[in-house]
């Protein structure tokens, strides 16, 4: 079992000593590993970050008598990129500058014990977050596969002098060529990722955009409709939506396809008044066949998200278009967005559904 690892900021000997004994409690309680590093002063705490990974920390705002000492961490943490959940303990935590600090909690002493904090903190770590996104995590292994077994030797000269492509592009536009890399390194590890035996939790189909992000249209993005709340998904292909050089998409008008929240689809409204294990046998049933994508063609179902608490269904029946006036107008800018694996099933679906093709009844009845 691997231990998880904090680091307590805190020069108060009191404070020091309660949070020592909050970690032995939980360890007995909890049966679990877990270290606990102490810095009680700016530089300790400093040093101690650029060394070794943590799986949280706990930072005090005033460890000297200018009170400022615990902005100096976090302006530490925040310089080197550190991925640790931050927790403010401290008399004066609303001191804090907290712009692009990983803080998950702020509290003033005396209002929360240690051992919650160290619970709240156990919790994150339990996900495996901070293995994954930490100093030395998962990431960081497949990364380093892929740049030594992959990029490097995609990259790297050719002994007799011939160049290769990526040195080609770098001659161009070096600016453009990191950014293609990224993008390449990315698909990488999606697909190393996506190889993998598990199966995908629910939360895996979205990507919650950062609203200081220029967030124009893309295939998948969910739109909402500031009259109504009503949520549409874009279904232009890809390609149209490529911005030109004078800053047009190729095409004017966004296709967009209904979503219905699952207690406004037919046969489903009582979904929000009763909890799902109280729903009959035909009702689960019915639910079951909606998420299975197995009900209709024209559904496809969408995992629930803080804008649809039940889940909903993709209505490929109900298609509007928008020309990019209409649509500044009537609809915020996404904030969610279909992750890539999940958008082509839906592409695919939607696209079959308007392919298929019929053919005239045979009346083999009226022949006989």
């Amino acid at each position: 079992m691997s231990n998880m690892q904090l680091i307590l900021v805190e020069d108060d000997l009191d404070d020091v000593e309660l949070c020592k004994n909050a970690v032995s409690d939980f360890k007995k309680d909890k049966r679990c590993n877990v270290d606990l590093q102490i810095a009680n002063d700016v530089s300790s705490a400093i040093e101690a970050f650029k060394s070794s990974h943590y799986d949280g920390a706990i930072v005090d705002m005033k460890l000297a008598s200018d009170g400022d000492e615990g902005n100096q961490v976090l302006k530490e943490v925040k310089k080197q990129l550190r991925r640790v959940p931050v927790v403010i303990m401290s008399g004066t935590p609303y001191d804090a500058v907290i712009k692009d600090v990983p803080l998950v909690a702020t509290y003033v002493k005396g209002d929360i014990r240690y051992y919650d904090i160290i619970k709240y903190l156990w919790d994150i770590y339990n996900t495996g977050l901070t293995k994954i996104m930490g100093g030395k995590g998962e990431i960081e292994k497949c990364l380093s596969e892929i740049f030594v077994n992959i990029l490097l030797p995609q990259i790297t000269p050719d002994p007799n002098n011939k160049s290769n492509n990526w040195i080609t592009y770098a001659q161009d536009k070096p600016e453009n060529t990191e950014k293609a890399l990224l993008r390449y390194t990315l698909n990488h590890l999606i697909h190393y990722l996506y190889h993998d035996d598990s199966f995908c939790y629910p939360d895996e189909m979205y990507i919650y955009l950062h609203p200081p992000m220029p967030q124009k249209i893309n295939t998948g993005c969910i739109l909402m409709e500031k009259s109504t709340d009503k949520l549409y998904i874009v279904m232009n292909p890809a390609c149209d939506l490529v911005e030109r050089k004078n800053g047009k998409c190729k095409t004017d008008r966004a296709l967009l396809a209904a979503i219905q929240r699952i207690e406004e689809v037919e046969g489903f409204q009582k979904i929000k008044c009763n909890h799902e294990k109280d729903l009959s046998k035909n009702d689960k049933n019915n639910l079951d066949s909606i998420r299975k994508n197995n009900k209709n063609l024209y559904y496809h179902w969408l995992p629930k998200t803080k804008y649809y608490t039940y889940g909903a269904v993709v209505n490929f029946r109900w298609l509007h278009t928008y020309s990019e006036k209409e649509l500044d107008e009537q609809f915020d800018e996404p904030v969610i967005q279909i992750s890539s694996p999940f958008l082509k099933e839906i592409i695919s679906r939607f696209s079959s559904y308007y392919a298929r093709q019929g053919q005239p009844d045979i009346g083999y009845l009226e022949l006989e």
